[in-house]
């Protein structure tokens, strides 16, 4: 199994990716970690997988004549590039987790879709991070690009609140809607994706990871329901 870690920058992708790995080693599951991201300079676990290996920001820029935001489009290329490598490299795990790079737009606005990559037995995990739902619209934008990417990935798509532990409580509940508008979005959002009950986690404090693990596996339920 293949599982994507994507979400807005500073979500918190790299931290869980590094304790959610963590806890599946200690429950005697064969796991790897996997960097994509070659503008990364320090890691908080080593990947058995690093791009990094092969190219990293600066080396792209200095080739290719690039500034960062192109250096970084020009190495999603280069990571199809190393499809093969990265493939043969996984097959030998019982699960992946898959470091995406910081920047979002790389998976929105790139037209390689790098989920194709992973879409045999992958599924994609949207983090919403705690400090930036302070509100009902903070949830419905957050949201918004949760569908967005979840409309350009061919693969299921989960989402769980990271950083839970900023947050008293991070189930946000509808009667705190502000507005008509944001009500209407929120409606839209409900009717275009799959009924999820609500996962928290927090890497910090290590909690979320054993309903984390259980949603992930959900995602391949026949039946499609996720309630």
């Amino acid at each position: 199994m293949k599982v994507l870690f994507l979400g807005p920058a500073a979500s918190g992708k790299t931290t869980l990716v590094w304790k959610f790995g963590d806890y599946l080693k200690e429950q005697e599951i064969d796991v790897c970690r996997v960097n994509l991201d070659c503008a990364v300079k320090m890691l908080p676990y080593k990947p058995d997988f690093d791009v990094r290996e092969f190219f990293t920001l600066e080396s792209i820029m200095q080739k290719y004549n690039l500034g960062p935001n192109g250096a970084l489009m020009k190495s999603i290329e280069l990571i199809f590039e190393l499809q093969e490598n990265i493939l043969n490299f996984l097959k030998d795990f019982e699960i992946s987790l898959i470091d995406f790079p910081g920047q979002l737009e790389l998976a929105i606005f790139h037209p390689l879709k790098l989920s194709e990559l992973f879409k045999e037995k992958g599924v994609a995990v949207f983090l919403l991070p705690a400090d930036l739902l302070q509100n009902s619209k903070d949830y419905v934008f957050l949201k918004l690009i949760n569908l967005a990417v979840d409309y350009r990935l061919d693969m299921p798509c989960v989402h769980v609140v990271s950083k839970s532990d900023l947050l008293e409580e991070c189930m946000l509940r509808k009667k705190e809607i502000e507005d008509d508008f944001t009500a209407q979005l929120m409606e839209i959002i409900e009717k275009s994706q799959s009924a999820q009950r609500l996962v928290c986690v927090s890497p910090l404090k290590e909690k979320g990871f054993e309903e984390l693990y259980s949603l992930i596996h959900e995602a391949f339920c026949t039946c499609g329901d996720m309630e």
